[in-house]
């Protein structure tokens, strides 16, 4: 019997493993709001990943699914430290707005986000394009560690993309963001953070009061 299951007419690969372009890919769409993508969300998602590698529609469903798992486990973690969390002294709570996010898009044309100014579209046979600039995601270079840091939020080791971050979609709530120094991470109105986090340091979350 083959290893291999099904869903739908779609083979499921069990042992499929995506490359950092794929990786890229998937963590900004669902770093955007995007965890739950529709079937045809799905299967555009699909189409543009196949660019980098051999994928089906089943593995972007499980890894969207495997990837709101660990998610909800990182909020548990993080709502449960604030608890036993003191606020951080001297908070600056004003808001800039000045900042205008970027756009997340999986369709005719689309932009993915934080740290790259590559667009995807679609060519005129239908399938996905990619263009971009220095930062290509096409380069035989680009590795996985490149647009994902590690920082400590409440103590607990987070990994999040470079760039604006969505605090409502990574953390599940409406909170503010404190360096450890105390002073607060700007956010603008739609409540992405202005600048991207800084690898390796520490930050504290708290409710909005």
């Amino acid at each position: 019997m083959e290893a291999e299951e099904t869903r739908g007419s779609e083979p499921v690969r069990s042992r499929w493993t995506p490359k950092p372009e794929q990786i890229l890919i998937l963590e900004s769409i669902f770093n955007s709001g995007m965890v739950n993508p529709p079937k045809d969300e799905t299967v555009r998602i699909r189409m543009l990943l196949e660019k980098f590698g051999s994928v089906g529609d089943a593995n972007v469903f499980y890894w969207f699914q495997n990837r709101r798992s660990r998610s909800r486990r990182r909020q548990r973690q993080i709502q449960a430290s604030l608890r036993d969390q003191p606020q951080p002294h001297h908070i600056d709570n004003s808001i800039p707005c000045a900042y205008n996010p970027p756009i997340y898009l999986i369709s005719s044309s689309a932009v993915i986000g934080p740290g790259s100014s590559s667009s995807i579209g679609v060519e005129a046979d239908g399938f996905l394009s990619f263009t971009g600039h220095h930062n290509s995601i096409d380069s035989s270079n680009l590795h996985y560690q490149s647009w994902v840091i590690t920082v400590f939020i409440n103590g607990v080791a987070t990994e999040v993309g470079r760039g604006p971050v969505d605090m409502k979609a990574m953390f599940g709530g409406d909170y503010l963001l404190f360096h450890s120094s105390g002073v607060a991470v700007e956010a603008n109105e739609h409540g992405f953070l202005v600048q991207s986090l800084q690898h390796g340091e520490s930050y504290f979350l708290v409710p909005r009061h």
